[in-house]
């Protein structure tokens, strides 16, 4: 006993000058190790705020993979250390360390429980506005049994190692060191925390949805993603870019207002995965289904739409269309966009997607955007299907009827409208087995991609029969109304595009056939009788190829309406360079071009200079 009380006296005690080395060496590696063990206790406990209100398996899901344990409680160590080598003392060390580390957690934790939205990098940008949330009466904060637990825990493990480890590290010759060795250590690892492949590689998906953002970033804890999102907050200026010329670029053009007597109502769906695959003449394959769309055609103005997605990254399209931006990032606050011009013009602007509002987290973006109500699954849809299951996505013969009644519902507000809905109906991967389909191929075709094509059909005819009914519907509406609808993506057709290899279809993106076989979607802008009179012409024939972000400004050019100042900026982009991909492919005087020719490039970078200025400056 006695011996033991020695040992801890002299593990308690500050460093003394004289020691020999090995007592030195067992002074200060005592510290060291205490600290360390009591900060890796605490990353691991910090993981009960990661999975916020989801299953307890998620949690478990953690300690199966020892990339996500390393990469969320080495933040943690790291962070403990760099005040360590700050203050000197184990304890304060512990206590701002790991309470700052405690703080970020929690206010995840707060985040997800609020808003099924986790705390992302970027959200620093905008404290005050998360101080202003957190501070009404929609959000009020509690103290529950994790947070509870883990505060005492935090203050536990302070007043063990303020008892146990007393000592000092003596003089900034050892304290800035070891702070610099947390700092180079951290620099060190960075690369690993944003590397996308490494990320990929988690699998923590049994109780989680990977398609879900909000799921796939709490899949991986909360500090291994928190510093991964980096990467989207990352936004840099193009070069050469100036913010104060670029204001003076803009000052040249004035938001113009609708006249009264010329604001026409607009409809805009956007339908997933839309092809006509008619246009690609495949082997075998009965496309008169599609009769009918081409009938709707004929009486509108229609073109390609050449995205930036294949199969996949809905949103993209949804959002470039939206704002007129030609690429998009993680919005994480109001955003410019055309929503907000057009409810300065007193437009109604809402909208509608029949699925769950965390999908790409329209929930909390669509309000950045500027959509005064949207609708879902869980608080309208889901009461309107019957026996819904995830495995019956709610059918259009359902929404489009919906998007309808919303129009008619606002003529009593005396107000125009706009709606923007997204179906659900023909989202992918499609049935390889038989669903009962009627055949569209022939036998020469593999069973699973006759089974993913013939159900893949009879979804998007069935939808356009809901889109006959619906304009003949607007078509008898005195109401003067525009229809917009389009394509988001390709569709996927089996996994490493197999089916559309055996059809035959040419979608290498390295070839100009393949690059529009492989981004190119369709548009429909349609005008009924009422608007056609405010018009003035028939709304009908050939458009151009365009990019998503430039399909607000065609729709506007076939009203008349000149539109908000960044519209108008758009407007000579939009005949130089109509189609502006992020794969790096640019359509100039109607060829595809992989790069900007010489003559052109000073508009180009004009181009770019606006976009970022737009997508960072929000002006409504």
């Amino acid at each position: 006993m006695k011996k033991f009380l020695e040992i801890v006296f002299f593990l308690r005690r500050e460093a003394e000058p004289g020691w020999p080395v090995w007592k030195t060496i067992i002074f200060y590696s005592y510290r060291v190790l205490a600290l360390l063990l009591a900060s890796v206790c605490l990353g691991t406990l910090l993981l009960c705020f990661a999975y916020g209100a989801y299953s307890w398996g998620v949690f478990e899901g953690y300690f199966a993979s020892a990339q996500i344990l390393v990469m969320n409680v080495l933040p943690v160590v790291l962070l403990v250390f760099l005040f360590y080598g700050i203050t000197g003392r184990a304890w304060s060390a512990f206590l701002i360390g790991g309470g700052i580390a405690f703080g970020f957690s929690l206010g995840s934790y707060y985040k997800l429980t609020f808003r099924d939205d986790p705390l992302h990098f970027e959200d620093m940008f905008i404290l005050r506005e998360a101080k202003a949330m957190a501070g009404g009466s929609r959000y009020a904060l509690f103290v529950d049994k994790r947070i509870a637990v883990t505060a005492v825990c935090l203050l536990l493990g302070t007043l063990v190692l303020f008892l146990l480890v007393r000592g000092r590290l003596g003089g900034w010759r050892l304290r800035v060191p070891a702070a610099m060795t947390a700092v180079l250590a951290a620099a060190a690892v960075m690369p690993a925390y944003l590397d996308e492949d490494l990320y990929g590689r988690v699998d923590n998906y049994e109780y989680l949805n990977q398609w879900s953002a909000t799921q796939e970033y709490i899949a991986h804890g909360f500090f291994y993603p928190f510093i991964h999102s980096v990467k989207d907050s990352l936004d840099f200026p193009p070069s050469g870019y100036s913010e104060g010329k670029t204001r003076e670029l803009l000052s040249g053009y004035e938001d113009a207002d609708i006249p009264e007597d010329r604001k026409i109502n607009i409809i805009a769906l956007m339908r997933e995965a839309y092809v006509d695959f008619s246009r690609y003449d495949i082997p075998g394959l009965d496309t008169s289904g599609y009769e009918l769309y081409h009938q709707l055609e004929a009486e509108s103005l229609t073109g390609n739409l050449v995205t930036n997605i294949f199969a996949g990254g809905t949103v993209d399209t949804e959002r470039c269309f939206l704002t007129g931006s030609y690429k998009v990032r993680n919005f994480r606050s109001n955003q410019n966009s055309y929503l907000w011009y057009l409810r300065d013009q007193g437009y109604t602007v809402e909208g509608s997607h029949p699925y769950y509002q965390w999908f790409y987290n329209r929930q909390n973006i669509n309000s950045y955007l500027g959509f005064e109500r949207y609708r879902y699954l869980e608080d309208d849809y889901i009461n309107l299907c019957e026996d819904f299951t995830d495995d019956t996505l709610p059918e259009d013969a359902l929404l489009l009827p919906e998007i309808y009644s919303d129009f008619q519902k606002n003529k009593a507000t005396g107000k125009p409208y706009f709606s923007f809905s997204v179906n659900v109906q023909s989202h992918g991967p499609y049935a390889v087995w038989d669903t009962g389909s009627p055949e569209r191929m022939d036998m020469s075709y593999s069973l699973a991609c006759r089974n993913a094509m013939n159900f893949y059909l009879n979804t998007i005819f069935e939808t356009d029969e809901e889109l006959a009914k619906l304009m003949d519907r607007l078509r008898s509406d005195p109401d003067p109304v525009v229809l917009v609808t389009f394509g988001d993506h390709m569709p996927w057709m089996g996994d490493s595009n197999a089916f559309y290899d055996e059809m035959g279809m040419n979608i290498d993106p390295g070839e100009e056939e393949g690059f529009y076989n492989h981004y190119a979607t369709r548009y429909l802008i349609w005008a009924n009788d009422a608007a056609r009179e405010i018009i003035g012409r028939d709304l009908r024939g050939d458009g151009p190829d365009i990019s998503p972000c430039y399909l607000m400004n065609l729709v506007f050019q076939q009203l008349g309406w000149e539109g908000p100042a960044f519209m108008q900026a758009m407007e000579p982009m939009m005949e130089t360079f109509p189609v502006v991909s992020t794969k790096g492919r640019y359509q100039v005087d109607g060829e595809l071009v992989e790069s900007i020719p010489e003559d052109r490039k000073d508009l180009f970078r004009q181009f770019l200079y606006m976009q970022y200025y737009w997508s960072r400056e929000f002006i409504y």
